[in-house]
């Protein structure tokens, strides 16, 4: 029989939630190290005494079980111990970078109404609910006695998070996650791959993802220690990060190992790494191989599986011999059933092209709109293999001859952009919200280093500036448009449906890219930086005036950009600098003074207060401090 044919009914085993799980595991290794950032550190019985009270401020304020919670700000020990002590209580959390557009962040707290706001400095007020600074309630409360002061408890609830994902109306999607589905998949990861004391995780996702939880909790319930970083993970500083803090495993996107990897791969190899689970893009053969070059004791793991499902219901440990292209996505976590199906809902021969369609009692609830809960999972869909209800996932995929899953693309318009899921359709809706725009198209164009968004608007109005102002108060930085094309009207097919298809040709097209002049030669030192543009965002519009990231550039591509410069010029500048400089002719003047011998104003000049990648509004910010500089 067929894998795709097997009949998957396993019983639903219900695990203890992850706070428990995090209790034990202070009680088991009160004075090992839980998180630590540059030279602080935190034991697993002072993480559990900064949870209890969090807890206890929050219920003093009438907030409790069946509540739901914001946790507001960036990766830290606080976010780690705001988050166990809402669930602790038996209340639901909402997870808000504080990094994102305040429009995008009122949009999330508002789907999803909550109770309170949690934060540790980064304060975002909003009428009606409470804002409450955790770091006092820490501060005020006294150690306990012992090393471990919380009684076992938990609550029937399994609702335990809510995470947005792009949605086509315009606002985003919000899904209702479970412990049990929680549980299910850190129990299993911890278990499968070995994780105890000793370990050492990286944890560099953002709040707002909820591949977050599982750079934490998997950790946490294991006795193992979670190191955050105390900058932003840039290329060029994450491989010393790496060595000098021990990291054992860490999960990471292909495409932002892909940019480490090429531009400053490390000059001797980390032996300490031992697992890398790469996710929420597909994986490729020659970014293995490159990534075992400087890692040769890892073992890669690469894992599948929709934020609807829970964080991920695939694995598969890539062998030795590695092939060319995407990797398959391996076999199922126990407790899940993937099968492939045809439009008309007949099932897949082996290596046919259908959609994946995924089957586990380990799920999500469901998303959630307005008052009402619509299940993700729908019921009913392949009776004769399965009670449960399945979740189709819109990935295209094949099982191949070793019954594992390979991911072939998109039914729709969804795409990922740095391992973040986005709705083009929800790009379009907000273009189309601005009240000169009469249509939009949005596709996007697979570049020589990334992926990104381009834009075609029917509208009177052309400023580009004036629009993207529009985007970055609705849009996080990832959904804004690398490129806007404004037109008098969009093309149209005979039965007056947009021409879809000659727009994303012309989005796709190639662009000349002449070759970057050796330093030797006498070219201006502006035409050389105008060659290193070309090179990296194949942008045919180049001007002096143009901003670096106005014409398609983003935070991966700007440290390409550094990189190149500082070897078309052979110089060392700051990396934050090109934040400041964000134009070719202000890049030029920079580079000018710096060879003139002035790099001593350039390096004052390029430390600000906080020497974080910008986002979007900081950039915005740094144009205006350039301005006066």
């Amino acid at each position: 029989m067929s894998s795709n044919q097997i009949r998957f009914d396993p019983p639903r085993q219900s695990f203890d939630p992850v706070y428990v799980l995090f209790r034990r595991s202070c009680a088991q290794h009160p004075e090992r190290i839980a998180i630590e950032w540059g030279e602080q550190k935190i034991t697993y019985a002072h993480l559990q005494h900064q949870v209890s009270a969090i807890g206890a401020l929050l219920l003093a304020r009438g907030i409790g079980e069946g509540a739901a919670v914001a946790i507001h700000g960036q990766r830290s020990a606080n976010a780690i111990a705001s988050t166990l002590a809402a669930w602790s209580i038996g209340a639901t959390v909402t997870m808000v970078d504080s990094s994102i557009p305040d429009e995008r962040r009122c949009l999330m707290l508002t789907t999803v109404p909550v109770s309170a706001i949690l934060h540790w400095g980064a304060p975002f007020d909003l009428r009606g609910v409470l804002s409450l600074d955790v770091r006092k309630a820490i501060q005020d409360r006294s150690e306990p006695e012992n090393a471990y002061d919380d009684a076992e408890q938990s609550f029937p609830g399994d609702r335990a998070y809510i995470a947005f994902t792009s949605g086509s109306t315009g606002r985003p999607k919000a899904i209702a996650g479970s412990h049990n589905g929680l549980a299910h998949f850190v129990d299993w990861q911890s278990k499968e791959f070995g994780i105890g004391p000793g370990d050492r995780f990286a944890h560099f996702t953002n709040l707002s993802f909820d591949v977050w939880f599982r750079d934490v909790l998997t950790p946490l319930i294991s006795g193992a220690t979670i190191c955050i970083p105390t900058t932003e993970a840039r290329a060029e500083s994450v491989f010393a990060f790496l060595r000098d803090s021990g990291i054992t495993a860490m999960h990471l996107v292909p495409s932002i190992a892909n940019l480490w990897i090429n531009t400053h791969a490390p000059d001797t190899t980390i032996d300490t790494l031992k697992h890398a689970f790469f996710a929420g893009e597909p994986l490729e053969g020659a970014l293995i191989r490159k990534w075992r070059d400087a890692f040769p004791q890892c073992t890669v793991v690469n894992l599948y599986g929709p934020t609807e499902t829970t964080l991920a219901k695939h694995f598969k440990r890539i062998g030795a011999d590695v092939a060319d292209g995407i990797q398959s996505v391996g076999l199922n976590l126990p407790g899940s059933m993937t099968y492939i199906t045809l439009d008309d809902g007949r099932l897949c021969e082996s290596g046919e092209t259908g959609e994946i369609c995924i089957a586990t009692p380990y799920r999500s609830h469901g998303y959630i709109l307005g008052s009402e809960l619509v299940p993700t999972f729908l019921e009913g869909l392949l009776p004769e293999l399965t009670s449960l209800p399945i979740y189709r996932t819109g990935d295209l995929g094949r099982r191949n001859a070793e019954g594992e899953i390979e991911i072939l693309g998109r039914k729709d318009d969804q795409i990922k952009i740095n391992g973040v899921r986005i709705d083009l359709l929800e790009v379009k809706s907000v273009i189309a919200s601005h009240p000169h725009v009469r249509d939009a198209f949005v596709c996007a164009r697979q570049g020589r280093f990334t992926k990104s968004i381009v834009a075609f608007i029917e509208s009177e109005a052309r400023s580009e500036e004036t629009f993207l102002a529009y985007l970055r108060k609705r849009l996080p930085d990832v959904m804004i448009p690398s490129q806007l094309h404004f037109r008098d009207a969009l093309p149209r097919l005979p039965n007056g449906k947009t021409d879809r298809k000659s727009l994303t040709e012309y989005a796709n097209r190639p662009v000349s890219v002449a070759p970057v002049r050796p330093p030797e030669q006498p070219h201006s030192i502006a035409e050389r930086i105008e060659a290193i543009w070309l090179e990296i965002l194949e942008y045919p519009g180049l001007h002096p005036d143009l901003n670096f990231f106005d014409a398609g550039g983003n935070s991966l591509l700007i440290v390409v950009l550094h990189e190149r410069i500082e070897k078309q010029f052979s110089i060392c500048i700051p990396l934050v600098r090109l934040f400041h400089d964000t134009t070719i002719e202000t890049q030029s003047r920079m580079i000018a003074a710096l060879l003139r011998g002035e790099g001593t104003a350039i390096e004052r000049a390029a430390e600000p207060s906080d020497t974080r990648a910008m986002s979007r509004n900081r950039i915005i910010a740094a144009r205006a401090t350039a301005r006066n500089l």
